[in-house]
């Protein structure tokens, strides 16, 4: 009877509606990975204009970032997500529009997801900031609610760009842009629920950004764990928005084969991601980073060449495993280890420090293939990737054990 009622006290439907807003928001953005870059490249034909593109979906991040943290504090995280999911609903929704009215202009486009962008990074982490609250009502271990996370994530990268080439090859852009809309209305559909089974905030968090990063100097380990994450955002967005397209452009692949590719590698992160959310307390940070960027080197060095297709889709997917258990095992070290009363701040750190580098990396990445081809850009970015191994190896030789302890 007591095991009855310690089961009954439990409540699982906030924590399973915020994971279904994570996998609709990661399957809009695995869309948007295919339809962006490919819109630009057949629009413009110009490497440049999709590093603009790309810049202006990322840059904004840098500054919502912060400000997200802010507001998180100020209204809630429940009004904060309403609110970002309902104007990103309106701005997208505007791009079938432009289309069909042949007022699609690359600049105008841009400009639109450079508004977006203002949207989506205090979006999310206000989803994520909701996640230890709903993984105690729920009776979950954090680590497993973000290894879910993680794991719908790596789903909906097999499923995403699949559709999203699908439709664009069939059906062609409009209609792919019209099914990103309407996913971004289902998106808001859920956060008004979630906003009405919301209770009332007793007053506002007014920590500030001073004692966050106070919080943060102190613990060490969380410290290092942020620092050596944000080499990983170099890659990031440029990965799909401008590396792959440009290997699909240089030898002549289609969008099937890009969606494919973005596939295999959403295939490997989501089995990475459950293996996680099964055994979380004994992965090693330092550990997995180095394993994590090895397979970042290797997905590098295999793009280098024109090697077989079932070959370049095999190794993505490998390539994909490490990365599903490292993005899961960061949140949850940054949940977990922030006080609850500057988690949001914390998590405003981290993401503005990824926007950054994401949105910096685009533009230089955008740079060196136009200049230096795609080879060359792959074997500088081999290289660095190299030297981040050799400093993850000399960080694990004083790792002491697993991180996660609850």
């Amino acid at each position: 009877m007591t095991a009855d009622r310690d089961i009954n006290k439990y409540n699982s439907k906030p924590v399973k509606l915020i994971l279904t807003t994570e996998a609709l928001s990661s399957l809009v953005n695995q869309v948007f990975q295919i339809l962006l870059p490919w819109y630009i490249l057949v629009s413009t034909d110009s490497v440049i204009w999709l590093g603009i593109a790309g810049f202006a979906s990322i840059a904004p991040s840098v500054f919502s970032s912060l400000w997200g943290g802010a507001v998180i504090d100020k209204i809630g995280r429940s009004k904060t997500m309403l609110i970002c999911e309902a104007t990103q609903l309106i701005l997208i929704t505007l791009i079938p529009l432009l289309i069909i009215t042949d007022y699609a202009k690359p600049w105008l486009i841009s400009s639109i997801i450079f508004l977006s962008g203002f949207f989506d990074e205090p979006g999310q982490m206000s989803r994520q900031a909701l996640m230890p609250t709903y993984s105690r009502l729920a009776g979950m271990p954090l680590h497993r609610v973000t290894g879910i996370r993680e794991a719908l994530d790596g789903i909906m990268a097999v499923g995403g760009p699949i559709l999203g080439g699908a439709v664009i090859a069939f059906y062609g852009v409009f209609q792919a842009w019209t099914l990103a809309a309407f996913l971004c209305f289902a998106i808001v559909c859920i956060a008004i629920k979630i906003f009405n089974s919301r209770k009332p905030r007793v007053k506002p968090n007014s920590t500030t950004y001073a004692m966050a990063w106070k919080n943060l100097t102190h613990d060490r380990f969380l410290l290092k764990v942020i620092l050596i994450t944000l080499p990983l955002f170099i890659l990031g967005q440029s990965w799909e928005l401008l590396i792959l397209p440009a290997y699909v452009h240089v030898f002549k692949h289609g969008s099937l084969f890009l969606g494919t590719l973005e596939a295999a590698f959403g295939l490997g992160a989501f089995i990475g991601a459950v293996y996680y959310a099964a055994a979380g307390k004994k992965f090693k940070f330092f550990t997995l980073s180095v394993i994590n960027y090895s397979a970042y080197a290797l997905s590098v060095l295999v793009l280098m060449y024109n090697l077989p297709k079932i070959l370049v889709i095999g190794a993505t997917g490998i390539c994909g495993l490490p990365f599903g258990a490292f993005s899961a095992m960061v949140i949850t070290i940054i949940l977990s280890r922030a006080p609850e009363e500057t988690r949001g701040k914390t998590l405003g750190f981290f993401a503005a420090g990824a926007a950054l580098t994401e949105s910096v990396f685009i533009l230089i990445i955008s740079f060196l293939l136009k200049q230096a081809g795609l080879f060359n850009t792959l074997q500088s970015v081999l290289v660095f990737f190299i030297l981040l191994i050799i400093a993850a190896l000399f960080a694990r030789r004083g790792e002491d054990g697993p991180p996660i302890n609850r």
